[in-house]
């Protein structure tokens, strides 16, 4: 308010001290051009409006998405950066920026000790010489995942005709192939086995 009663007295005095044309202010009178009340009127009104108004934003919507595979994804990068809009009385202003974002990410060991068992089921070849029908050197059982390199394991194989160890390799996350060295306690037998596993993790 006092700020109000300032700018009229501001505009008073230039009413008093500005000097007129002869015509247009009566004698004793100061005067101003009415164009230069038109500016002061408009500079209380837009002084007013600060006073009384408060400023308005509006801010782009942040959307980050992350997929299966781990990729990040976000707005408010190029091509469409992210854009703060402001309007407060006769004043409309926009401004642009890049929009950072940092993701940690926890990346899994490639190698180390773990407790995977696996449904397996192989073929050893010397009990496939030995008995009557290439069926009887079929075995199956469970491989137990131990040590991993990557896509590379070392197992321990129980199954219903051996026992042996040897190494697997992950095809996929839950399907591989095996070599490995086994004992037929069927026949007494050492045979070189290979077969195929699936685990359930």
């Amino acid at each position: 308010m006092k700020l109000l009663l300032g700018v009229l007295v501001f505009i008073m005095t230039m009413i008093m001290s500005v000097p007129a044309m002869a015509q247009d202010c009566p004698a004793g009178h100061k005067c101003i051009p009415e164009e230069d009340v038109e500016v002061f009127v408009q500079v209380l009104r837009e002084r007013k409006c600060l006073q009384d108004e408060k400023p308005k934003f509006q801010l782009d919507p942040i959307v980050i998405i992350t997929d299966v595979d781990g990729r990040v994804y976000y707005s408010g990068a190029q091509p469409v950066p992210y854009t703060v809009k402001m309007t407060w009385c006769s004043y409309d202003v926009s401004a642009q920026g890049k929009l950072e974002v940092a993701v940690a990410k926890r990346e899994p060991p490639v190698w180390g000790f773990r407790f995977r068992p696996k449904f397996a089921g192989s073929f050893l070849f010397v009990d496939a010489f030995k008995q009557d029908t290439a069926g009887e050197a079929i075995d199956v059982g469970i491989l137990w995942d131990l040590v991993y390199y990557k896509q590379f394991n070392l197992n321990v194989s129980t199954g219903f005709r051996s026992v042996g160890a040897g190494l697997g390799f992950d095809i996929t996350k839950n399907f591989g192939a095996f070599g490995a060295y086994a004992f037929s306690w069927w026949t007494l037998l050492h045979n070189p086995q290979a077969g195929l596993y699936f685990s359930f993790w």
